[in-house]
């Protein structure tokens, strides 16, 4: 192979690889954004991704232009050369894999779109190839009269790539991490000076007082309230005269797929009085029968998992009583889930 074909090769194949991995590193991070969860280290990753892989592309395409100046005796250097080789290797590679998998697979519109889609993978392989055949089979020595802030860059460029698939490796590996989140909303509807015991929520492994409670803020109405000890549980005893809206929420970290559906069924109501498939019952309190009764809690792993026990509209009479309360789960979707 002539100097002058080798250098084409390796200049198309430096910009041709470069855009590529561009272009899927930018699909990652859209992928991570757009849907629920999130990884480690994620803004820490696509700095040193997107610095190391624009930095090195452009010192390789330096070494490469100054080597061209004397095409005669055109030779590229092992590290350059072994960038160019890789981008593209690597870059070709995460395209096809989903093909060579066999995940794409039906009629034969979709092999056709799928093999379209697979191209600028199958060319960025062909040029990898190419780059490793013309590095190895021409001189590797440096050039002499390159500057040397330009050996530096494209050595300090290469560690900062390297750092950042390194830590986007560790991320990855450690799972989809979402940010749960608690709520607790309750709504008294009343006319009258009204009195009520009504469940709070509860770690159910150690029916532990859960700790947002105590955040509880007044949205609308005149409510005092406080924690008790009842016959039926811990319960919260609230006193309005004009109906209330009481309302917190409170996130509870990063966790990840398992350990964040474990978290939210740890958690419960107080006063349940028994389970009837998907419907549990409740203790309340009323001091009247002219009140009516909206309450939920909802616990959101923040990776499409949200379960939700809800009392929506009860009309209660006067002392304890039994209300139902429904059960929902939504499990979406999740990317890397």
């Amino acid at each position: 192979m002539k100097n002058r074909s080798r250098l084409k090769i390796l200049k198309i194949s430096c910009i041709y690889g470069g855009v590529l991995s561009l272009i899927l590193v930018g699909l990652y991070v859209f992928f991570v954004v757009a849907f629920p969860g999130t990884v480690k280290f994620m803004p820490i990753q696509v700095t040193l991704l997107l610095t190391g892989l624009v930095s090195a592309t452009i010192f390789s395409y330096m070494h490469l232009n100054y080597a061209g100046k004397n095409p005669e005796e055109f030779s590229c250097p092992i590290l350059p050369g072994i960038i160019i080789t890789a981008i593209c290797l690597i870059s070709g590679l995460i395209f096809i894999i989903p093909q060579l998998l066999g995940v794409f697979y039906g009629n034969l519109e979709s092999v056709v779109y799928m093999t379209i889609f697979v191209t600028p993978g199958y060319i960025s392989l062909i040029l990898g190839i190419l780059s490793a055949y013309a590095v190895l089979s021409g001189s590797r020595r440096s050039p002499e009269g390159l500057a040397q802030w330009k050996i530096r860059g494209l050595q300090l460029s290469t560690v900062i790539l390297a750092t950042g698939i390194v830590v986007s490796g560790i991320s990855l590996s450690s799972g989809i991490l979402g940010d749960a989140m608690m709520q607790y909303e309750l709504t008294i509807d009343t006319s009258e000076e009204t009195t009520l015991f009504v469940p709070l929520p509860v770690d159910g492994s150690n029916n532990v007082t859960v700790g947002l409670i105590y955040g509880l803020e007044l949205v609308e109405g005149d409510a005092v309230w406080d924690i008790v000890d009842t016959d039926h549980g811990k319960a919260l005893e609230v006193r309005t005269s004009t109906g209330c809206v009481l309302s917190v929420q409170q996130e509870c970290g990063e966790k990840g797929r398992d350990e964040g559906r474990e978290w939210a069924y740890s958690h419960n109501l107080s006063t349940l009085s028994g389970v009837d498939m998907t419907a549990y019952e409740a203790w309340v309190f009323s001091s009247n029968a002219n009140t009516t009764l909206y309450m939920e809690l909802s616990m959101d792993t923040g990776l499409g998992v949200v379960l939700r026990y809800s009392c929506d509209g009860a009309p209660l009479s006067v002392g304890w009583q039994t209300v139902g309360m429904d059960t929902s789960v939504v499990e979406a979707w999740v990317v890397g889930g």
